[in-house]
């Protein structure tokens, strides 16, 4: 890792009496919540009220409405008068998901992000539950993910995520020591004590840890998540993510966590809503039987994991000088391949099934730059490129 030396004159710096005195109170971490919304009128309401109903001090909630066409004007004007600390949004156009969710973040300002669809609700404990998890871990991942109950109607269906079941039920992700109960006192530079009394602090004996190597979907759904800052920002700057309509979660969870690993809440955080106009959910989870249909209308996850591909590959020698060696990098893009969605009848086989390939046979001088020649050799050999390709890429190839 780079060190950073510090070369400015130190200053004077208030001693005793004047600098109790002049020092702030610590507080802990605001929580930025991203509503997003599209002709989800009917629900708004309630899930910006499970926002500010939060039993966690220091929230911000930013609505982004995607030009709803519904009744979403006169509910935005309605939590406007109720909630004038609400940040809104309005966009001129639906672009989808994943560029509102955008619009969202960079208006917000907390250290920790939660993107809530607006046909859900947040749990009173939900976000305490989040920082408790976070301040308390030894391991410091990229995002939290909590359980969800599901809901059809007024009634609590499912109490929670298959996804979660697979993880919790198997015991992985199991690890002692990887966290101290954090506790804040009253009194210094503390100005209230957390968390209360009544927080269940047992929480931390239900934590699944994630691996980065991790290629299966495992968490909930979006608004169960909360996400680093630092740990979104990784991943926010690839201009291919505008393009995503859909599957925003499983670009940010895949990408965070294939860099910082995650952590499991065994502990319903907040409600999914089951009303039909679901994409991936349309109806109530049950075991060996998908709730949703492959490659439906709105499924953008084959290309949520393609540009996920792309942004790695591309950034190989930002994230190697962050810590990862060549090799285990390499062992991380072969995890999180996948197939490739451009591919056209015209596509080579081995390229339409490995989107790494494909990327590694089209930026080879870049990426053997970053991982050196024999890894990247041998990156390509493991993903299926042709042996012509491997002992001279194209553009290595002379030119007529």
């Amino acid at each position: 890792m780079n060190e950073v030396r510090v070369t400015e004159r130190f200053r004077y710096e208030p001693q005793g009496a004047e600098a109790d005195a002049r020092a702030p109170a610590l507080s802990l971490p605001l929580v930025s919540v991203v509503v997003v919304n599209y002709n989800y009128g009917r629900f708004l309401g309630a899930a910006v009220g499970s926002v500010f109903g939060q039993t966690y001090p220091n929230v911000e909630c930013v609505i982004v409405d995607n030009a709803s066409t519904d009744e979403t004007p006169e509910v935005l004007r309605a939590i406007e008068a109720r909630y004038p600390q609400a940040k809104i949004i309005r966009r001129a156009a639906n672009d989808g998901q994943t560029p509102a969710a955008l619009d969202g973040l960079k208006a917000s300002r907390g250290p920790y992000v939660i993107f809530l669809d607006a046909d859900d609700l947040l749990l009173p404990h939900c976000i305490e539950t989040h920082v408790y998890v976070h301040l308390s871990l030894r391991v410091h991942v990229g995002f939290s993910s909590g359980d969800l109950l599901q809901a059809a109607g007024n009634e609590v269906v499912l109490g929670a995520e298959e996804a979660f079941n697979r993880v919790i039920t198997a015991r992985r992700g199991v690890k002692t020591n990887y966290a101290r109960p954090y506790r804040q006192p009253a009194g210094g530079p503390f100005a209230t004590a957390w968390p209360g009394e009544n927080f269940d602090r047992s929480i931390l004996k239900r934590l699944r840890f994630v691996a980065p190597m991790t290629n299966e979907w495992v968490w909930s759904p979006t608004s169960g998540n909360c996400f680093r800052r630092d740990a979104l920002d990784l991943f926010c700057d690839n201009a291919e993510i505008a393009t995503l309509r859909t599957g925003t979660d499983l670009y940010f969870c895949l990408g965070v966590n294939a860099i910082s690993g995650s952590v499991l809440i065994d502990d319903a955080l907040a409600v999914y809503r089951l009303h039909g106009g679901n994409i991936f959910s349309k109806r109530p989870q049950l075991h060996n039987v998908l709730s949703y249909q492959p490659g439906c209308s709105g499924d953008s996850n084959a290309w949520a994991k393609a540009i996920l591909v792309d942004h790695l590959i591309e950034r190989a020698a930002f994230f190697l000088e962050r810590g990862w060696t060549a090799f285990d990098y390499a062992r991380l893009l072969r995890r999180i391949d996948c197939s490739d969605p451009d591919a056209g009848p015209a596509t080579p086989r081995w390229s339409a099934r490995s989107r790494v390939a494909t990327q590694l046979v089209a930026r080879y001088p870049d990426v053997a730059g970053a991982l050196g020649m024999p890894v990247t050799k041998g990156l390509m050999f493991v993903s299926g490129v042709p042996w012509a390709a491997i002992i001279r890429p194209p553009a290595q190839r002379p030119r007529k």
